[in-house]
């Protein structure tokens, strides 16, 4: 029989716990840097979430925008402030509050300046002796508001429009405060 020396003896025995603690560290290391990549693939899922549904609710918002503004809304201005309810894809609703407009400008509009062989222009044109035509430009401004959403997603998008209208209405519309941008 031979006989192991006292040296090697202790310095395999020493060895033997190495190997399971450096196995147990390098688990660790591997289980933390799993948690980060699920905990930032959670964190860019919901970022992205979130932004699809705020470009819902801006569409959502343009719509409602669009629908006010195709309509002559000049005709019942109050009547324009109500909300809307817009579906989107996948049966998502969003409620959008249209507010009054209100004008922001209104800008007279000389004879000099219309073409009398367009028929619009020759709606306005006075007479030779009145530099200003019966027409204005007005500048409207309307505010299309998404409080409440899919998600909860808040937007509010406001929109100009020129429109030419007759210069009694432009001036009653102007002179009132309840009409006019703040």
């Amino acid at each position: 029989m031979k006989s192991i020396p006292i040296r090697m003896a202790s310095r395999r025995a020493a060895e033997r716990g190495s190997v399971l603690l450096l196995s147990l560290f390098m688990l660790m290391v591997m289980t933390l840097l799993a948690l980060s990549a699920i905990k930032m693939g959670t964190v860019n899922l919901r970022t992205i979430n979130n932004m699809q549904m705020r470009s819902e609710a801006m569409g959502a918002a343009q719509h409602a925008l669009d629908q006010v503004m195709s309509s002559n809304f000049t005709d019942d201005v109050a009547g324009t402030e109500r909300d809307w309810t817009v579906a989107v894809d996948a049966g998502k609703t969003y409620n959008v509050a249209v507010a009054r407009p209100c004008i922001r400008q209104v800008t007279p509009i000389m004879n000099t300046v219309l073409d009398i062989g367009n028929s619009e222009d020759l709606k306005c044109y006075d007479t030779i002796s009145n530099p200003v035509s019966a027409c204005s430009t007005t500048v409207w401004e309307i505010t299309a508001t998404v409080r409440e959403g899919w998600f909860g997603a808040n937007v509010a998008i406001t929109q100009g429009t020129g429109i030419r209208m007759d210069n009694g209405a432009a001036t009653v519309y102007s002179n009132d405060s309840s009409y006019r941008c703040s």
